[in-house]
């Protein structure tokens, strides 16, 4: 009797990791750069984990199950099959800051971290005590890759201190203070989004730089004093938010159910 309890048991701890993320959206709607992520499913059958069975011969009165000996085989469960970015543009706000800066493509900015290079979408930059130019998070952004450059991080920071003048990006990335050009902002693309997975809130790793390098952003122009904002609908998560609590509730029934079944099989079926 038990085992129509687990696939009830599967879907509320799926469920439950879906209202986790819808959650996270809904708290990073006003978040900018911010990308959504969505929950998938997948049905798991329980044969995938065991051996195939041997046919032996009854030694003893057959029984149902000896004409289809699944032990267990024939049951499926719920299992989270992934949570994925979906990377649809969020809006574009005018800040009017010269140190705000959005992407109007499927670009990235490449920005130095304690754990290596990441990619972003959150363009609110500023300025370090140092002069250097780095996140909201104190990253620093960095300059395009020169052909057969030294490929250091810290050679690539874009360092203002000691300029002055009023700062400039155009459309292409050139970085320049008053009428003095310092350098190229890199923003890169992916053939393959797939490999691009979230690190924290607004950073992004490329977990195949072999297969899916980045390549220089062919398709996508930088908004100086602008800022692209959170692409989470907070109608649309609200209406998922509702509906995945149903289906977890539905989930818990269903486990009561069952448990109320086991208890009058063990109280009062077993009695006769």
């Amino acid at each position: 009797m038990s085992k129509p309890l687990w696939p009830a048991v599967s879907g509320a701890v799926a469920r439950d990791h879906q209202v986790e993320v819808i959650a996270n959206n809904l708290a990073n709607v006003n978040t900018n750069g911010f990308k959504r992520d969505e929950t998938t499913f997948k049905e798991y059958l329980a044969k995938n984990e065991k051996n195939d069975l041997t046919a032996d011969i009854p030694r003893s009165p057959i029984k149902d199950k000896d004409l289809y000996p699944l032990e267990g085989k024939d049951q499926s469960f719920v299992v989270v099959s992934g949570t994925h970015t979906q990377f649809n543009p969020g809006g574009l706000k005018v800040t009017d800051n010269p140190f705000d800066m959005a992407l109007d493509g499927p670009g990235f900015f490449e920005v130095s971290t304690p754990n290596g290079i990441r990619y972003t979408k959150a363009g609110s930059f500023k300025l370090a005590s140092d002069g250097k130019l780095v996140t909201s998070e104190g990253n620093p952004v960095l300059s395009a890759q020169a052909d057969g450059g030294d490929s250091d991080p810290a050679s690539r920071y874009i360092n203002l201190a000691g300029r002055d003048g009023q700062l400039h990006v155009n459309d292409q990335g050139e970085v320049y203070v008053g009428d003095d050009k310092v350098t190229n902002m890199s923003v890169v693309e992916f053939n393959d989004l797939k490999t691009v997975r979230k690190v924290g809130s607004l950073n992004f790793e490329n977990k195949n730089p072999q297969g899916n390098p980045p390549i220089t952003a062919a398709k996508t122009v930088i908004k100086q004093g602008m800022i692209e904002t959170s692409n989470v609908n907070p109608v649309s998560e609200i209406s998922n938010l509702i509906r995945a609590n149903r289906m977890f509730e539905q989930d818990l029934k269903a486990m009561k159910t069952v448990s109320e079944m086991m208890q009058k099989e063990t109280n009062e079926v077993g009695k006769y």
